[in-house]
């Protein structure tokens, strides 16, 4: 009995096809799923996400990847504004028709960075002191800067819609609101 039990055990160690399931084996990547990897990691050098020795990426990289994507028309205008040119934070993608200038990281960065001291600014000209400007939330709770104090992107969205004159609140964290308008509660 106990020479059939060591025997069944040693088989399930080794392996060995006793019958049942089919073994699992790794599907290869597609030819198009392959190319399409290439362009997004060809596309994170260029913008400098990843450095050029590096031939894969993390999470966190497709997400900086995402947030320079999105950020890029206004990024480069604001630093066009601010700056007087985008040279020194921006690359060119030559492989198109025709060139096109892409947003680099330290480009975002630089954008993100002069964004939240202009945001800062502006939301503690509205009445919010400098001590609880950092902690401000919007309406649905989500905080408007990071711990560093850069923008989320609640606080982008909130600061943009703010600068358009457009109605918008936001919260001390004392539960003072403030806004581009008198709070709706504050009506007589």
């Amino acid at each position: 009995m106990m020479a059939s039990v060591l025997l069944l055990l040693a088989l399930c160690a080794q392996g060995v096809e006793l019958g049942g399931h089919e073994p699992q084996v790794p599907a290869a990547p597609s030819p198009a799923r392959a190319d399409q990897r290439a362009e997004v990691l060809e596309e994170m050098w260029q913008r400098r996400v990843l450095a050029p020795d590096l031939s894969s990426w993390a999470p966190g990289d497709m997400d900086v990847l995402e947030k320079i994507r999105r950020a890029e028309p206004e990024a480069l205008e604001y630093l066009k504004r601010k700056f007087g040119g985008v040279k020194p934070w921006t690359t060119v993608k030559r492989d198109l028709a025709w060139p096109r200038v892409l947003l680099t990281k330290p480009g975002y960065d630089k954008y993100l960075l002069h964004l939240s001291q202009d945001a800062l600014e502006y939301f503690q000209s509205k009445g919010t002191g400098a001590k609880w400007a950092l902690k401000m939330t919007d309406l649905e709770g989500k905080r408007l800067f990071s711990a560093d104090g850069r923008l989320t992107p609640a606080g982008v969205d909130v600061y943009g819609r703010a600068k358009l004159n457009h109605e918008v609140f936001w919260r001390a964290p004392n539960g003072e609101t403030f806004g581009t308008r008198r709070p709706r509660s504050q009506f007589p």
